[in-house]
């Protein structure tokens, strides 16, 4: 594998910035390839969804490994510091996204993200979710975060969790949720949206409520269903 860039960003950070983009009209798996062989295939019709692009275009190469980068000099890039990355953040315009419903754990999903352009991409942070209407943004969980950024090469895939549900409670908003629309971190604070969000259509019979959630990238499906 290639290197995944070590980050230092705020916990709350992806949440935090998703609200300022004024949105107003809008346990673990045994390992990654049982955990992909789980996950229904779009052309199996089992609830997983292709993006649609917005400003963008999609399309995918299939499966692939994220590379990774270390060094203290890439950290600091990738954590928001001085000096610029060597790559772009991973947006619509050069990823297909899927949104899949995944067996275990339950009330879960899955999103894949596959670089369908010809240079690397950073999965910075998180995807900053939107379901349907919802004013407020999916938080992300902190004890998801990895110890680099993933970097994403040509034809090669990244992954988030998504739960959906916490502890049923009367006060939770437990509500039927039929699209999902994500938007990209940047490599930094003054970039809180990288552009060229993406919307999906969810998997039948999707709820969510309140204590909704999404994981940091990562570099194997396992993991990011792991929380």
């Amino acid at each position: 594998m290639s290197a995944l860039r070590r980050v230092r960003k705020p916990a709350l950070f992806a949440v935090t910035a998703l609200a300022a983009l004024s949105l107003t009209a809008c346990g673990p798996a045994e390992g990654k390839d049982d955990a992909l062989k789980s996950v229904p295939s779009a052309s199996e019709g089992q609830g997983q969804s292709t993006a649609d692009v917005k400003d963008g275009q999609s399309g995918g190469k299939g499966e692939a490994r994220a590379s990774t980068e270390r060094g203290d000099d890439a950290a600091k890039n990738n954590a928001g510091g001085d000096g610029a990355s060597a790559s772009a953040p991973c947006t619509g315009a050069t990823v297909k996204a899927e949104v899949s419903q995944a067996p275990r754990p339950i009330n879960h999903l899955l999103i894949k993200i596959t670089n369908t352009g010809s240079k690397r991409c950073e999965a910075f942070v998180a995807p900053m979710l939107r379901f349907d209407e919802d004013q407020a943004a999916t938080r992300v969980l902190d004890d998801s975060k990895p110890q680099a950024v993933v970097s994403v090469e040509p034809g090669e895939s990244a992954y988030a969790g998504v739960g959906l549900t916490g502890e049923p409670s009367e006060d939770t908003h437990l509500r039927d949720a039929r699209n999902l629309e994500i938007h990209f971190q940047g490599r930094d604070e003054n970039e809180p949206d990288a552009g060229h969000s993406v919307s999906l259509a969810l998997p039948d019979g999707t709820k969510v409520d309140d204590n909704a959630f999404v994981t940091y990238w990562q570099t194997d499906p396992s993991v990011a269903l792991s929380f």
